[in-house]
């Protein structure tokens, strides 16, 4: 019912934890090692984040990402349309021809899911939730 790419899993989770400690650098080693991801995959995902004014890109040894200043109370939602690019909510679950969409019988599940989605991604910034286990 939501559409989400592992692309933007990446860049909330990576978001919190940069938030959690917005005074560091955190280099893209350090990162993909506690998510256990693909420096690759992480990289690309960080760049867009970069790109569109939400981190910042450190060059050098002691290089990495950090938050750009201003951003701690950037919603959830704001960086999932960084990625996936505007949210719009699905209507039905099930493509019909013949079937109006306003005949889907899944429609109050599916406004019901799209109404919590939303409430959660406005409701939280990258400030306020929380990784477990940062040390």
């Amino acid at each position: 019912m939501i559409n989400m790419s592992e692309a933007a899993v990446i860049a909330l989770h990576s978001m919190v934890y940069i938030a959690n400690r917005k005074n560091e650098i955190h280099s893209l080693k350090s990162v993909s090692a506690f998510f256990e991801i693909s420096p690759n995959h992480l990289s690309k995902v960080l760049q867009r984040l970069v790109k569109a004014g939400y981190l910042i890109s450190v060059k050098g040894p002691q290089g990495g990402f950090k938050l750009h200043e201003g951003k701690e109370n950037s919603t959830l939602l704001e960086i999932y349309e960084v990625i996936e690019g505007k949210y719009t909510p699905a209507k039905c679950l099930f493509i019909c021809p013949t079937l109006p969409e306003h005949k889907c019988m899944m429609e109050p599940l599916v406004k019901d899911m799209d109404e919590i989605f939303r409430k959660f991604m406005t409701g939280n910034t990258i400030s306020t939730l929380k990784i477990q286990n940062i040390t």
